[in-house]
């Protein structure tokens, strides 16, 4: 197996969170994981820029060579769906734009199901199973970037059984 890294993002206008793993050695280990916190004062246009040009700083600080990002679920409100799908696009520009790395969409369903079996698992539910896999403090891991954690985790442990499907 070739070593890689992964970033996994959670896509948001008021927070994104991060995570990148890496798999070299045994089993999957954090290299860095966060969340990027636009102030929500700022103009939808301004946000999205702070997100692109922080995420094109994480991408070549760390040098991943996949992202793994959470696709959203189209929900009642249109607004939401697409200032979320704006936020989703900065995450991929900045992945092609920096690094030129491939980008792979998961349902959070998915990734919820993968992770700990149940695709209704609570926020709670991935975090616990995070902290036992990489064995982490309850203060060690934000609720925030525990999505983007378990989509990278997720990417590299079950992505190579799947068909995965660049978007």
């Amino acid at each position: 197996m070739t070593s890689s890294k992964i970033i996994g993002i959670d896509p948001g206008t008021i927070v994104t969170g991060y995570a990148i793993i890496d798999n070299e050695g045994a089993r999957p280990r954090i290299v860095d994981f966060g969340c990027i916190r636009p102030p929500q004062q700022d103009l939808l246009s301004e946000r999205y820029l702070i997100l692109f040009t922080s995420l094109c700083h994480l991408l070549k600080l760390h040098t991943p060579t996949q992202m793994a990002i959470e696709t959203p679920f189209i929900n009642k409100n249109p607004q939401s769906a697409l200032k979320l799908g704006g936020a989703l696009s900065c995450a991929i520009l900045a992945a092609k734009s920096s690094l030129s790395i491939p980008v792979f969409g998961y349902a959070p369903r998915e990734v919820k199901q993968g992770i700990t079996g149940r695709g209704d698992a609570t926020k709670e539910d991935v975090q616990t199973f995070l902290r036992h896999f990489f064995c982490l403090q309850k203060t060690e891991i934000r609720m925030d970037a525990t999505d983007a954690l378990a989509i990278a985790l997720y990417h590299e442990l079950r992505g190579p059984l799947l068909k995965r499907k660049e978007l």
